[in-house]
Protein backbone atom coordinates (compact mmCIF):
# COMPACT_ATOMS: atom_id res chain seq x y z
CA UNK A 1 0.00 0.00 0.00
CA UNK A 2 2.61 2.29 0.59
CA UNK A 3 4.44 1.78 -2.48
CA UNK A 4 1.40 2.95 -4.15
CA UNK A 5 0.91 5.87 -1.76
CA UNK A 6 4.30 6.95 -2.89
CA UNK A 7 3.79 6.44 -6.87
CA UNK A 8 0.84 8.87 -6.73
CA UNK A 9 3.05 11.93 -6.42
CA UNK A 10 3.33 13.56 -10.11
CA UNK A 11 7.10 13.01 -10.16
CA UNK A 12 7.47 9.69 -9.38
CA UNK A 13 4.47 8.14 -11.44
CA UNK A 14 6.96 7.26 -14.42
CA UNK A 15 9.50 5.85 -12.60
CA UNK A 16 7.03 3.90 -10.63
CA UNK A 17 5.16 2.55 -14.22
CA UNK A 18 8.72 1.29 -15.16
CA UNK A 19 9.54 -0.33 -11.96
CA UNK A 20 5.75 -2.05 -12.40
CA UNK A 21 6.15 -2.97 -15.83
CA UNK A 22 7.51 -6.62 -16.50
CA UNK A 23 11.11 -7.15 -18.03
CA UNK A 24 11.19 -7.33 -21.45
CA UNK A 25 12.81 -11.16 -22.05
CA UNK A 26 15.58 -11.20 -24.62
CA UNK A 27 15.49 -11.40 -28.14
CA UNK A 28 17.13 -14.62 -29.25
CA UNK A 29 20.09 -14.51 -31.34
CA UNK A 30 19.30 -15.83 -34.85
CA UNK A 31 21.79 -17.77 -37.44
CA UNK A 32 21.47 -14.79 -39.46
CA UNK A 33 22.32 -12.37 -36.71
CA UNK A 34 25.62 -14.50 -35.68
CA UNK A 35 26.69 -14.26 -39.41
CA UNK A 36 26.43 -10.75 -39.45
CA UNK A 37 28.38 -10.42 -36.04
CA UNK A 38 31.20 -12.51 -36.86
CA UNK A 39 31.22 -10.84 -40.56
CA UNK A 40 31.68 -7.45 -38.27
CA UNK A 41 33.74 -8.16 -35.35
CA UNK A 42 35.45 -11.36 -35.82
CA UNK A 43 39.12 -9.96 -35.36
CA UNK A 44 40.56 -13.40 -37.48
CA UNK A 45 38.49 -12.54 -40.58
CA UNK A 46 38.95 -8.24 -39.47
CA UNK A 47 42.54 -8.95 -39.97
CA UNK A 48 41.72 -10.48 -43.30
CA UNK A 49 40.53 -7.64 -44.47
CA UNK A 50 43.05 -5.36 -43.07
CA UNK A 51 45.37 -7.25 -44.73
CA UNK A 52 43.57 -7.18 -48.09
CA UNK A 53 43.85 -3.36 -47.55
CA UNK A 54 47.40 -3.29 -47.09
CA UNK A 55 48.37 -5.08 -50.13
CA UNK A 56 46.21 -3.04 -52.29
CA UNK A 57 48.56 -0.03 -50.86
CA UNK A 58 51.60 -1.92 -51.32
CA UNK A 59 50.37 -2.52 -55.12
CA UNK A 60 49.83 1.44 -55.17
CA UNK A 61 53.37 2.12 -53.31
CA UNK A 62 54.84 -0.09 -55.71
CA UNK A 63 53.85 1.24 -58.72
CA UNK A 64 55.02 5.19 -57.84
CA UNK A 65 58.33 3.74 -58.08
CA UNK A 66 58.01 4.27 -61.96
CA UNK A 67 58.11 7.99 -61.90
CA UNK A 68 61.23 8.35 -59.46
CA UNK A 69 61.85 10.08 -56.49
CA UNK A 70 61.64 13.80 -55.97
CA UNK A 71 64.11 15.04 -52.81
CA UNK A 72 65.13 18.43 -50.99
CA UNK A 73 68.37 18.36 -50.56
CA UNK A 74 71.31 20.31 -48.89
CA UNK A 75 75.15 20.30 -47.39
CA UNK A 76 76.82 23.03 -45.13
CA UNK A 77 80.69 22.56 -45.74
CA UNK A 78 83.52 23.81 -43.70
CA UNK A 79 86.91 23.15 -45.41
CA UNK A 80 90.63 23.96 -44.64
CA UNK A 81 90.84 26.83 -47.23
CA UNK A 82 88.49 29.01 -49.91
CA UNK A 83 87.05 26.84 -52.16
CA UNK A 84 85.49 26.99 -55.24
CA UNK A 85 81.30 27.34 -54.19
CA UNK A 86 79.94 26.05 -58.20
CA UNK A 87 82.27 24.56 -60.54
CA UNK A 88 84.39 26.08 -62.90
CA UNK A 89 82.74 27.44 -65.81
CA UNK A 90 83.18 29.72 -68.99
CA UNK A 91 80.49 32.18 -67.60
CA UNK A 92 82.33 32.47 -64.61
CA UNK A 93 84.44 34.94 -66.66
CA UNK A 94 81.53 37.36 -67.42
CA UNK A 95 84.49 39.78 -66.93
CA UNK A 96 87.93 39.20 -67.94
CA UNK A 97 89.51 42.30 -66.66
CA UNK A 98 88.38 40.91 -63.11
CA UNK A 99 90.31 37.71 -63.75
CA UNK A 100 90.20 34.96 -61.28
CA UNK A 101 88.63 37.32 -58.68
CA UNK A 102 85.48 37.01 -59.76
CA UNK A 103 85.52 33.57 -59.16
CA UNK A 104 82.95 32.47 -56.28
CA UNK A 105 85.25 30.97 -53.05
CA UNK A 106 84.29 30.74 -49.56
CA UNK A 107 85.46 28.35 -46.67
CA UNK A 108 82.04 27.60 -45.40
CA UNK A 109 79.36 26.77 -48.48
CA UNK A 110 75.90 26.36 -48.05
CA UNK A 111 74.16 24.16 -50.90
CA UNK A 112 70.50 23.11 -51.16
CA UNK A 113 67.83 22.31 -54.24
CA UNK A 114 66.04 19.96 -55.78
CA UNK A 115 67.16 16.52 -57.11
CA UNK A 116 64.86 14.07 -59.20
CA UNK A 117 66.17 10.53 -60.20
CA UNK A 118 63.84 8.82 -62.37
CA UNK A 119 64.36 4.73 -63.33
CA UNK A 120 65.04 4.29 -66.87
CA UNK A 121 65.87 0.76 -67.09
CA UNK A 122 66.09 -0.73 -63.19
CA UNK A 123 66.80 -4.86 -64.59
CA UNK A 124 63.57 -5.77 -64.20
CA UNK A 125 62.67 -4.03 -60.96
CA UNK A 126 59.82 -1.83 -61.50
CA UNK A 127 57.86 -4.22 -63.86
CA UNK A 128 58.44 -7.45 -62.09
CA UNK A 129 57.79 -5.62 -58.77
CA UNK A 130 54.41 -4.45 -60.30
CA UNK A 131 53.50 -8.05 -61.51
CA UNK A 132 54.77 -9.53 -58.09
CA UNK A 133 52.95 -7.34 -55.86
CA UNK A 134 49.59 -7.20 -58.21
CA UNK A 135 49.79 -11.07 -57.79
CA UNK A 136 50.25 -10.44 -53.67
CA UNK A 137 47.35 -8.30 -53.80
CA UNK A 138 44.67 -10.92 -55.33
CA UNK A 139 46.09 -13.74 -53.56
CA UNK A 140 45.65 -11.79 -49.78
CA UNK A 141 42.37 -10.75 -51.34
CA UNK A 142 41.35 -14.32 -52.00
CA UNK A 143 42.54 -15.35 -48.20
CA UNK A 144 40.36 -12.65 -47.12
CA UNK A 145 37.15 -14.03 -49.08
CA UNK A 146 38.55 -17.68 -48.33
CA UNK A 147 38.60 -16.77 -44.12
CA UNK A 148 35.37 -15.17 -44.81
CA UNK A 149 33.64 -18.67 -46.07
CA UNK A 150 35.48 -20.14 -42.80
CA UNK A 151 34.66 -18.31 -40.89
CA UNK A 152 30.59 -18.19 -41.43
CA UNK A 153 30.94 -22.01 -41.81
CA UNK A 154 32.51 -22.10 -37.91
CA UNK A 155 29.65 -20.15 -36.66
CA UNK A 156 26.98 -21.92 -38.25
CA UNK A 157 28.88 -24.92 -36.78
CA UNK A 158 29.08 -23.56 -33.46
CA UNK A 159 25.63 -22.17 -33.28
CA UNK A 160 24.25 -25.66 -34.26
CA UNK A 161 26.53 -27.46 -32.13
CA UNK A 162 25.73 -25.33 -28.79
CA UNK A 163 21.56 -26.03 -30.39
CA UNK A 164 22.71 -29.69 -29.91
CA UNK A 165 24.31 -29.18 -26.54
CA UNK A 166 21.16 -27.04 -25.27
CA UNK A 167 18.55 -29.44 -26.18
CA UNK A 168 20.37 -32.55 -24.53
CA UNK A 169 20.30 -29.96 -21.24
CA UNK A 170 16.55 -29.50 -21.53
CA UNK A 171 16.07 -32.98 -22.15
CA UNK A 172 18.00 -33.89 -19.35
CA UNK A 173 16.32 -31.28 -17.08
CA UNK A 174 12.51 -32.81 -18.02
CA UNK A 175 14.29 -36.33 -17.26
CA UNK A 176 15.47 -35.48 -14.19
CA UNK A 177 12.21 -33.68 -13.48
CA UNK A 178 10.21 -36.54 -14.11
CA UNK A 179 12.58 -38.70 -12.08
CA UNK A 180 12.48 -36.36 -9.13
CA UNK A 181 8.32 -36.92 -9.18
CA UNK A 182 8.89 -40.65 -9.12
CA UNK A 183 11.07 -40.44 -6.04
CA UNK A 184 8.71 -38.37 -4.71
CA UNK A 185 5.83 -40.72 -5.56
CA UNK A 186 7.97 -44.15 -4.43
CA UNK A 187 8.92 -42.83 -0.86
CA UNK A 188 4.97 -42.52 -0.30
CA UNK A 189 4.30 -45.99 -1.92
CA UNK A 190 7.06 -47.17 0.32
CA UNK A 191 5.55 -45.66 3.36
CA UNK A 192 1.80 -47.41 3.02
CA UNK A 193 3.65 -50.98 1.57
CA UNK A 194 2.68 -49.85 -2.19
CA UNK A 195 6.30 -50.24 -3.54
CA UNK A 196 9.35 -52.07 -2.43
CA UNK A 197 12.18 -50.11 -0.80
CA UNK A 198 14.74 -51.23 -3.60
CA UNK A 199 12.46 -49.96 -6.07
CA UNK A 200 12.33 -46.58 -4.67
CA UNK A 201 16.61 -46.79 -4.50
CA UNK A 202 16.95 -47.84 -7.81
CA UNK A 203 14.53 -44.61 -8.74
CA UNK A 204 16.49 -42.13 -6.58
CA UNK A 205 19.94 -43.46 -8.01
CA UNK A 206 18.53 -43.24 -11.76
CA UNK A 207 18.17 -39.37 -10.30
CA UNK A 208 21.77 -39.18 -9.30
CA UNK A 209 22.83 -39.93 -12.47
CA UNK A 210 20.18 -37.52 -14.21
CA UNK A 211 21.86 -34.88 -12.19
CA UNK A 212 25.17 -35.55 -13.12
CA UNK A 213 23.72 -35.58 -16.70
CA UNK A 214 22.58 -32.58 -16.21
CA UNK A 215 25.92 -30.63 -15.02
CA UNK A 216 27.69 -32.06 -18.06
CA UNK A 217 25.47 -31.19 -20.06
CA UNK A 218 25.34 -27.46 -18.41
CA UNK A 219 29.08 -27.29 -18.74
CA UNK A 220 29.33 -28.28 -22.19
CA UNK A 221 27.13 -25.84 -22.94
CA UNK A 222 28.14 -22.88 -21.89
CA UNK A 223 31.94 -23.77 -23.44
CA UNK A 224 29.75 -23.98 -26.97
CA UNK A 225 28.23 -20.70 -26.38
CA UNK A 226 32.16 -19.25 -24.93
CA UNK A 227 33.45 -20.12 -28.65
CA UNK A 228 30.41 -18.80 -30.59
CA UNK A 229 31.06 -16.03 -28.66
CA UNK A 230 34.57 -15.34 -29.55
CA UNK A 231 33.96 -16.23 -33.35
CA UNK A 232 31.56 -13.11 -33.19
CA UNK A 233 34.29 -11.07 -31.61
CA UNK A 234 32.69 -10.55 -28.31
CA UNK A 235 32.47 -11.54 -24.87
CA UNK A 236 29.41 -14.06 -23.31
CA UNK A 237 26.96 -12.13 -22.16
CA UNK A 238 25.50 -12.96 -18.75
CA UNK A 239 23.30 -15.87 -18.98
CA UNK A 240 24.68 -16.73 -22.37
CA UNK A 241 22.97 -16.61 -25.23
CA UNK A 242 19.32 -17.49 -26.51
CA UNK A 243 19.47 -19.31 -29.65
CA UNK A 244 16.70 -20.07 -32.24
CA UNK A 245 16.27 -23.57 -33.55
CA UNK A 246 16.73 -24.06 -37.15
CA UNK A 247 14.50 -26.85 -38.35
CA UNK A 248 13.71 -28.75 -41.52
CA UNK A 249 16.25 -31.24 -43.02
CA UNK A 250 18.42 -29.91 -45.46
CA UNK A 251 18.79 -30.64 -48.93
CA UNK A 252 21.21 -32.24 -50.31
CA UNK A 253 23.89 -31.44 -52.88
CA UNK A 254 23.69 -32.63 -56.05
CA UNK A 255 26.70 -33.55 -57.63
CA UNK A 256 29.07 -36.42 -58.15
CA UNK A 257 32.29 -37.00 -56.53
CA UNK A 258 34.25 -35.44 -59.45
CA UNK A 259 32.22 -32.57 -59.54
CA UNK A 260 33.03 -31.75 -56.03
CA UNK A 261 37.12 -31.90 -56.41
CA UNK A 262 36.43 -30.05 -60.05
CA UNK A 263 34.74 -27.57 -58.34
CA UNK A 264 37.01 -27.08 -54.85
CA UNK A 265 40.06 -27.30 -57.00
CA UNK A 266 38.69 -23.76 -59.12
CA UNK A 267 37.18 -22.38 -56.52
CA UNK A 268 38.93 -22.82 -53.09
CA UNK A 269 39.99 -19.04 -52.53
CA UNK A 270 43.43 -20.71 -49.92
CA UNK A 271 44.75 -22.85 -53.35
CA UNK A 272 43.93 -19.35 -55.82
CA UNK A 273 46.46 -17.93 -53.44
CA UNK A 274 48.97 -20.76 -53.20
CA UNK A 275 49.06 -20.35 -57.26
CA UNK A 276 49.63 -17.32 -57.22
CA UNK A 277 52.04 -17.28 -54.73
CA UNK A 278 53.65 -19.85 -56.79
CA UNK A 279 53.72 -16.87 -59.89
CA UNK A 280 55.16 -14.78 -57.29
CA UNK A 281 58.53 -16.79 -57.00
CA UNK A 282 58.65 -17.71 -61.10
CA UNK A 283 58.97 -13.80 -61.29
CA UNK A 284 61.42 -13.44 -58.59
CA UNK A 285 63.48 -15.98 -60.52
CA UNK A 286 62.87 -13.70 -63.33
CA UNK A 287 63.79 -10.52 -61.26
CA UNK A 288 66.95 -13.03 -60.69
CA UNK A 289 68.11 -13.31 -63.85
CA UNK A 290 67.57 -9.70 -64.85
CA UNK A 291 69.84 -8.59 -62.36
CA UNK A 292 72.80 -9.54 -64.56
CA UNK A 293 71.16 -6.41 -66.87
CA UNK A 294 72.17 -2.95 -67.12
CA UNK A 295 70.64 0.26 -65.51
CA UNK A 296 69.99 3.32 -66.66
CA UNK A 297 68.81 6.39 -64.45
CA UNK A 298 67.95 9.50 -65.18
CA UNK A 299 69.07 12.88 -62.61
CA UNK A 300 68.26 15.93 -62.69
CA UNK A 301 69.24 18.51 -59.81
CA UNK A 302 68.84 22.46 -59.35
CA UNK A 303 71.16 23.40 -56.18
CA UNK A 304 71.22 27.20 -54.89
CA UNK A 305 74.76 27.83 -53.82
CA UNK A 306 76.25 29.90 -51.29
CA UNK A 307 78.75 31.53 -49.04
CA UNK A 308 79.08 34.18 -45.87
CA UNK A 309 81.63 36.09 -48.30
CA UNK A 310 79.64 36.09 -50.98
CA UNK A 311 77.10 38.86 -52.43
CA UNK A 312 74.46 36.60 -54.57
CA UNK A 313 74.11 32.91 -54.69
CA UNK A 314 74.93 31.03 -57.45
CA UNK A 315 72.42 28.38 -58.79
CA UNK A 316 73.46 25.41 -60.87
CA UNK A 317 71.36 22.83 -62.66
CA UNK A 318 72.28 20.13 -64.34
CA UNK A 319 70.81 16.24 -65.06
CA UNK A 320 72.76 13.31 -66.32
CA UNK A 321 72.34 9.99 -67.49
CA UNK A 322 74.27 7.06 -65.31
CA UNK A 323 74.53 3.67 -66.78
CA UNK A 324 75.16 0.84 -63.86
CA UNK A 325 76.66 -2.52 -65.80
CA UNK A 326 77.06 -5.21 -63.09
CA UNK A 327 80.44 -7.54 -63.87
CA UNK A 328 80.80 -9.02 -60.51
CA UNK A 329 79.64 -8.98 -56.74
CA UNK A 330 81.18 -12.39 -55.40
CA UNK A 331 78.99 -14.45 -57.70
CA UNK A 332 75.63 -13.16 -55.21
CA UNK A 333 73.93 -12.94 -58.58
CA UNK A 334 74.31 -16.40 -59.38
CA UNK A 335 73.48 -17.83 -56.24
CA UNK A 336 70.54 -15.26 -56.15
CA UNK A 337 69.03 -17.37 -59.40
CA UNK A 338 69.81 -20.65 -57.63
CA UNK A 339 67.77 -19.72 -54.87
CA UNK A 340 65.16 -19.01 -56.98
CA UNK A 341 65.23 -22.35 -58.76
CA UNK A 342 64.91 -23.56 -55.37
CA UNK A 343 62.14 -21.72 -54.01
CA UNK A 344 59.94 -22.03 -57.24
CA UNK A 345 60.29 -26.07 -57.10
CA UNK A 346 59.60 -25.24 -53.30
CA UNK A 347 56.33 -23.16 -54.16
CA UNK A 348 55.41 -25.79 -56.88
CA UNK A 349 55.51 -28.84 -54.34
CA UNK A 350 52.83 -26.54 -52.07
CA UNK A 351 50.64 -26.04 -54.15
CA UNK A 352 50.40 -30.18 -55.50
CA UNK A 353 50.37 -30.39 -51.59
CA UNK A 354 46.93 -27.76 -51.21
CA UNK A 355 45.17 -29.68 -53.93
CA UNK A 356 45.65 -32.82 -52.34
CA UNK A 357 44.38 -31.75 -49.08
CA UNK A 358 41.71 -30.23 -50.83
CA UNK A 359 41.12 -33.67 -52.48
CA UNK A 360 40.87 -35.14 -49.39
CA UNK A 361 38.90 -32.74 -47.79
CA UNK A 362 36.21 -33.18 -49.93
CA UNK A 363 36.09 -36.65 -49.52
CA UNK A 364 36.39 -36.15 -45.79
CA UNK A 365 33.24 -34.26 -46.53
CA UNK A 366 30.73 -36.40 -48.64
CA UNK A 367 31.74 -39.08 -46.02
CA UNK A 368 30.92 -36.53 -42.90
CA UNK A 369 27.17 -36.31 -45.27
CA UNK A 370 26.66 -39.83 -45.54
CA UNK A 371 27.42 -40.45 -41.98
CA UNK A 372 25.09 -37.16 -41.10
CA UNK A 373 22.52 -38.60 -42.73
CA UNK A 374 22.35 -42.24 -41.33
CA UNK A 375 22.29 -40.38 -37.84
CA UNK A 376 19.57 -37.93 -38.53
CA UNK A 377 17.20 -40.83 -39.76
CA UNK A 378 18.27 -43.06 -37.17
CA UNK A 379 18.06 -40.27 -34.40
CA UNK A 380 14.21 -40.03 -35.74
CA UNK A 381 13.67 -43.23 -35.50
CA UNK A 382 15.15 -43.67 -32.21
CA UNK A 383 13.20 -40.31 -30.80
CA UNK A 384 9.37 -41.89 -31.62
CA UNK A 385 10.06 -44.96 -30.61
CA UNK A 386 12.25 -43.88 -27.17
CA UNK A 387 8.82 -41.70 -26.31
CA UNK A 388 6.48 -44.41 -26.85
CA UNK A 389 8.35 -46.78 -25.08
CA UNK A 390 8.68 -44.87 -22.37
CA UNK A 391 4.85 -44.09 -22.40
CA UNK A 392 4.09 -47.60 -22.18
CA UNK A 393 6.44 -48.93 -19.75
CA UNK A 394 5.01 -46.06 -17.67
CA UNK A 395 1.43 -47.32 -18.00
CA UNK A 396 2.47 -50.53 -17.50
CA UNK A 397 4.34 -49.77 -13.86
CA UNK A 398 1.50 -47.96 -13.15
CA UNK A 399 -1.11 -50.73 -13.39
CA UNK A 400 1.46 -52.98 -11.44
CA UNK A 401 2.24 -55.19 -14.10
CA UNK A 402 5.96 -53.66 -15.22
CA UNK A 403 9.45 -53.69 -13.52
CA UNK A 404 11.41 -50.51 -12.67
CA UNK A 405 13.85 -51.66 -14.45
CA UNK A 406 11.97 -51.63 -17.56
CA UNK A 407 10.49 -48.43 -16.91
CA UNK A 408 13.73 -46.71 -16.03
CA UNK A 409 15.52 -48.14 -19.00
CA UNK A 410 12.66 -46.50 -21.33
CA UNK A 411 13.30 -43.31 -19.53
CA UNK A 412 16.48 -43.55 -20.55
CA UNK A 413 15.90 -44.38 -23.88
CA UNK A 414 13.80 -41.33 -24.35
CA UNK A 415 16.52 -39.15 -23.24
CA UNK A 416 18.61 -40.93 -25.79
CA UNK A 417 16.41 -40.50 -28.30
CA UNK A 418 15.45 -36.91 -27.92
CA UNK A 419 19.12 -36.15 -28.12
CA UNK A 420 19.94 -38.37 -30.59
CA UNK A 421 17.27 -36.42 -32.72
CA UNK A 422 18.50 -33.22 -32.53
CA UNK A 423 22.54 -34.13 -32.76
CA UNK A 424 21.65 -35.98 -36.32
CA UNK A 425 19.29 -32.92 -37.15
CA UNK A 426 22.16 -30.47 -36.99
CA UNK A 427 25.05 -32.56 -37.58
CA UNK A 428 23.23 -33.32 -40.99
CA UNK A 429 22.84 -29.62 -41.59
CA UNK A 430 26.47 -28.50 -40.97
CA UNK A 431 27.25 -32.01 -43.20
CA UNK A 432 25.76 -30.12 -45.95
CA UNK A 433 27.74 -27.04 -45.04
CA UNK A 434 30.84 -28.04 -44.88
CA UNK A 435 30.66 -29.61 -48.15
CA UNK A 436 29.14 -26.28 -49.83
CA UNK A 437 32.38 -24.64 -48.28
CA UNK A 438 35.64 -27.07 -48.81
CA UNK A 439 33.63 -27.31 -52.69
CA UNK A 440 33.57 -23.34 -52.84
CA UNK A 441 29.94 -23.13 -53.43
CA UNK A 442 29.24 -20.94 -50.82
CA UNK A 443 27.10 -17.77 -50.72
CA UNK A 444 30.50 -16.13 -51.69
CA UNK A 445 30.86 -18.10 -54.98
CA UNK A 446 27.42 -18.48 -56.26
Amino acid sequence: MKFFQICMTAPLVALCLTLVQPSKAAEPLTLAEAEAKAVAANPRLQAAKLDAVAAKDRTAETFGHHFGELSLVGTYNHFQRDRLVVPMARELFANPALGMSQIPMDRNQVHYGLTWQIPLLAAGGLHEGDRMARLSQSATEHLALFTRDQTLYNVRAAYRNTLIVNHALKAARAYQKALEKDEADARLKVKIGAMAPVDAAKITYALRGAEAKVAEFAAQSETAQSYLAALLGEELPDGGFELSDIPGEPAAPAGTSKDNVSSALAGRGDLLATRERTSIVKHKKRLALEAFSPQLVLEATYLRNNGPSMEDPRYTRQWALMVKIPLFNGLSRVHAVQEADANLLAARQREKAKELEIASQVKDAEGRLDAARALFQAGQAQRGLGREVARVERLKLEQGTGKMEDYLAARGQELAGETSYWRGLYAYQSAVDYLAFVTARGENHE
